[in-house]
């Protein structure tokens, strides 16, 4: 890992490359674990000494407090709504990761006045030299909210499971941020696969149809085997990755963030702000 993570910080060292990466972590349904690979993928790029910033956006289920049995005082709401500024609202998490903590009383992001929306840009614009990969952790599903979160991101990681009906509701997601933007690259990762076979071959039924009828690159990243600790580190209210680091599921997991460092396109890198900028421009998405 840290041999990786040398290679990594030269490179971007080389280039003179100071933007943030936004990573949008989202599924098509609820379900299949993807706060808890949202908040570890966090977790995991910290020990690569990179300063990660882990927003809640999963407005109606809002539980990266709860999976991590943290107690926030303030939330995104205090921020919109001008009684804090964003650097207030940040709780830090294991490892010193900082999380942006949600509130589910934010019922349309898109429909914010003119005040909340500047308020918004210019209170997460002051991050911009603190963070250098903001990991989102959307809702799930095709709501317009959810949509807006994962397009005005610069990457989009899937999750999905082998179930059936989970495979379904990632096409649909699929099948609608192709629409919604052309040439998107989507990365897929299978959580819960029981082998790396199962996982394999339910990339290929996604794949297969996917690049049939729409216009979307499909990137395999990888799978996360099934494993009890992943459970058993949920009900302690910590996170798996510190708890067990040696269990197959941190195994899956620190391959999962190796490769998203490796495979870094900071070209199209933007600020905090920008990104909340974007969220509320929903124009800039349509078509």
């Amino acid at each position: 890992m840290e041999a990786l993570h040398n290679v990594i910080e030269n490179q971007n060292t080389a280039a003179g490359l100071s933007a943030v990466r936004t990573i949008a972590i989202t599924s098509g349904k609820g379900g299949v674990g993807k706060t808890n690979i949202a908040t570890n993928i966090a977790i995991i790029m910290r020990k690569y000494k990179k300063k990660v910033l882990l927003i809640d956006l999963d407005l109606g289920l809002a539980n990266i407090d709860i999976l991590l049995g943290i107690h926030p005082e303030y939330t995104l709401q205090d921020v919109i709504e001008g009684r804090k500024e964003v650097k207030e609202i940040i709780v830090e998490g294991p490892e010193g990761i900082k999380i942006v903590p949600a509130s589910s009383g934010i019922e349309d992001m898109a429909n914010l006045n003119a005040n909340q929306k500047e308020q918004l840009y210019k209170s997460f614009s002051g991050l911009d030299e603190e963070v250098d990969i903001v990991i989102v952790d959307t809702g799930a599903g095709i709501s317009s909210d959810v949509l807006n979160f994962v397009l005005a991101s610069n990457e989009i990681l899937l999750i999905t499971t082998p179930e059936p009906t989970a495979i379904t509701d990632a096409y649909a997601m699929i099948k609608v941020l192709s629409r919604k933007r052309k040439n998107t690259t989507i990365k897929l990762f299978i959580n819960n696969s029981d082998s790396k076979d199962e996982a394999d071959s339910t990339v290929k039924k996604i794949a297969l149809v996917s690049q049939r009828f729409l216009d979307v690159k499909l990137e395999y990243v990888g799978y996360m085997l099934h494993d009890q600790n992943v459970s058993i580190a949920t009900r302690m209210q910590k996170p798996f990755t510190a708890l067990y680091p040696n269990t197959k599921a941190t195994s899956c997991l620190n391959k999962l963030v190796a490769t998203l460092l490796k495979n870094s396109d900071s070209t199209q890198s933007l600020g905090v702000g920008d990104y909340f900028r974007r969220i509320t421009n929903v124009a800039a998405f349509d078509g």
